[in-house]
This record gives structure tokens, sequence and C-alpha cells, in this order.
């Protein structure tokens, strides 16, 4: 089936190289504009704690910001902000980002305190217990929204008695426990050229990221990537939260293949017709037609050796048995027939225009070359992308509806006044 979106003049290459300790330097350069996004991978998330370290890797994200060996948080940020810099981070299961948006001609002053935060972090006493208490700030913000403590749920239930089923900031005992001598050796462990990704996505050659990255990274001694464990597959469970807020809320989970998978573009696919956007199935039947919920939508979570999809709907407590049942109807009709041409093709279209509309983003290139160098090895071009899209037939999501999304085996998860 011929592409109906053409693709945009200034996709370019991706350029590797891998310094002589280790370190990948990726970039992608757009020579049409004349910012750069730039990123800091490190390989590490929430999978990587111990049971006596839960939250640790959001805790040194925190921290890096705190201070370094030469700077105070301030001068951090009055560093960046004289550039015209925006900088932040983010830690998920599975890695962690430090970034920055700025104009080309400061590049080489962006990457210099990217280095000094990610890699020379002071972690002072009184930063530490600082910091700490504005992370139990956070979760205890968290505990206030319903979308957070439920996902929360349904993660546990999925990967319980595995770190993945953890809270990527951990809990309020977790992160209280957390000991200035573990944060210091979990940064010394896992912040190694093996674990450490230098990605940068904007009108900045690839000599000259090398050249910079060599500079203030060249110097670290080679280390070894953390050996991770797949969670096992478990049996379904229903968890009920007691817990005052103005709506019910329903969830359901259920495993699927991980990201390398060859079935991930029909999952996407698939996804972009059950429950993301106004036309979905979920959000027609729930929404529209039953005016059960409000918000209502399905998402998957791909990491490097599983997978999840999950059902989120939010309604009246006395009407979260109607939804669900309402949820296995739907689910039982893309089991049992074959979805239509027309569906199939909106679907695709649906894809493949977030696809093309996150190439305006150079934040969203460089997020998308660092987490497939880390998660799959290797860089699909955006056209073979699509192609793959475009090849998802009406038999593929029969078929992995038929085999991963049954009524039947969900883990539920419920939030009741």
């Amino acid at each position: 089936m011929p592409s109906r979106l053409k693709i945009s003049p200034y996709i370019s290459t991706i350029e590797k190289t891998v310094l002589g300790n280790g370190i990948r330097v990726l970039s992608e350069y757009v020579p049409t504009v004349e910012s750069f996004a730039l990123g800091v991978w490190i390989d590490v998330g929430s999978r990587d704690e111990t049971p006596d370290t839960i939250g640790i890797a959001h805790f040194i994200e925190h921290l890096a910001f705190r201070r370094t060996t030469k700077r105070s948080s301030r001068s951090i940020a009055a560093e960046f902000e004289s550039l015209g810099a925006y900088t932040n981070a983010f830690t998920s299961k599975e890695q962690t980002c430090f970034y920055v948006r700025a104009l080309k001609q400061h590049f080489r002053k962006t990457l210099s305190l990217l280095a000094e935060i990610t890699l020379k972090p002071a972690f002072h006493l009184g930063d530490i217990e600082k910091e700490r208490a504005v992370i139990i700030e956070e979760i205890k913000s968290y505990e206030d929204e319903p979308e957070e403590v439920i996902f929360d749920c349904g993660e546990n239930s999925l990967f319980k008695y595995h770190s993945l089923g953890n809270p990527i900031a951990g809990s309020i005992e977790s992160v209280g426990a957390i000991t200035p001598t573990s944060i210091r050796s979990f940064h010394t462990e896992q912040y190694n050229p093996a674990n450490i990704i230098i990605a940068v996505s904007g009108n900045i050659e690839h000599s000259l990221a090398v050249k910079v990255a060599v500079q203030h990274f060249g110097q670290l001694s080679a280390g070894v990537t953390s050996k991770r464990i797949a969670p096992e597959i478990l049996p379904a469970e229903r968890a009920v939260i007691t817990k005052q807020f103005q709506q019910g809320h329903l969830l359901l989970s259920k495993r699927i293949p991980d990201v390398r998978s060859a079935d991930r573009y029909a999952f996407s696919v698939l996804n972009t017709l059950l429950g993301d956007g106004m036309s979905s199935r979920l959000y027609q039947r729930i929404r529209e037609r039953a005016g059960l919920a409000y918000s209502v939508y399905s998402t998957l979570q791909t990491m490097s050796d599983c997978g999840a999809i999950m059902l989120y709907a939010a309604t009246e407590e006395k009407k979260i048995a109607k939804t669900e049942l309402m949820i296995y109807e739907e689910l039982a009709k893309l089991c049992e027939t074959k979805i239509t041409p027309k569906e199939l093709r909106r679907a695709q279209e649906q894809s493949k225009s977030g696809i093309m509309m996150s190439l305006e983003s150079m934040s969203s290139r460089m997020q998308a070359m660092g987490k497939s160098e880390l998660e799959e090895g290797f860089h699909e071009s955006i056209s073979a992308t699509i192609e793959r899209v475009e090849a998802v037939q009406a038999d593929d999501i029969l078929r992995i509806s038929q085999e991963y999304l049954s009524p039947q085996g969900w883990s539920v998860a419920e939030i009741r006044g």
C-alpha cells in the first residue's frame, strides 16, 4: 500500500561513534534548524535497584542538579539560563536522561555543563536531606493523583516480586531509608561508560559532537553494564484500592512482548484503534455511546525484555462493573472479527502522523534516538518505520488480539471511595 504521507526532506541519517572507553556518541544532523537537543543517557532506571535502594535512580537524578564539585544549584541554573538554554531530566524504568535545548553556538558549553552534572555531583549531606524532603513531597503529590495511584497498582500486579513493579520515585519509606553511602556507590557503579550514551539532534555536525564528548567524557575508565533479569508472567489478580477521589477508577493490565518484537508495529496500530483517540473503539463505546466515562484510553509500555498494555477508565464508582464489562465486550470483538479496511487505514494514518509530527521536535528526535539505541541497539529509518506500519494487515490485528487481548486473564485494579 503506497504511503499517503510525504517523508520530510530533512530527515537525516544517524551517525554513531564509540569512544575508546565505550561511550556511544550519536548524532542526527538537521541543518534546517538553528538549535539542538542534547541528552546524556545512562542505561539505568528503577528496575536496576535493589530492595534496599528503591527510588535511588530517581533520587540521584534530582541530586545531580543540587550541586557539583564546582557549582551550586543556583550557579547551575544561572549558567544554563545565561545561554538561553532549557534543561531538565527524567528517570524511567530502564533509563535516566539529562537533557538540554539550546542554540547551536552554545553546544560546547552545554555539553560541558551536562558532563559536570552527570559525572561530578557533590552529594553533600545537607543537599541529600533537602532533596529527600522534596522527593517525599513529590511522592505525596502522586498519591493525590488517581491515575498515578492506579497505574502504580497495575504495574505492581504485572511485575510483582520484580523491581519493575516498584514506583520509579519509590515510596516515602524507601526514600527515607536511602543512605548517602548507597547513593555514592550506585552512582559510581552505574554512571560508567558502558552505560552512557550522548545523543544530539539538530544543527550540530557529528565530528563536533564527538570532539566535545571526548573532551569531557573521554577520561573515564571503561565499565560494565548491569545484568537484568526478565520478569516472569504472573497469574492475573484483582486489587481494590480504597481512597477518596471524586470518581471511581478502573485499570486493566496484561503482558505483551518487548520493544524488539516483530509485532511492535501491529501493536502500535492496535493500540490506536482500541483506545488512542476520539475515534477509538473504547472512546466511542464507553464515552460517546454509553456516556460512562469522561476519560478512557489504552496505552502501551514496552521495555527491553517485556511489555504491557493497559486500559484505563474514570467513571462513577457504581458504574465500574458496567464499564469493565463493556471493555471486555470490545476486546471480544477484536478477537472474533477482523477490523474493516477503513478502520485499519484510519489507525495506520494516525500512527504515521504521530511519527511524522514528532520529527518537528528536536527533543522528540533526540529521545527516540537515545531510547532506540539503549532498548533495541539499532536505528530504523523513518521511511522503514512508515513502511512497516503500512504493512500491518487486518489479519495481524486479529492474530495478536487473539493471542494477547482475549477478555480472560487481565489483572484489574479499582479505586473506590
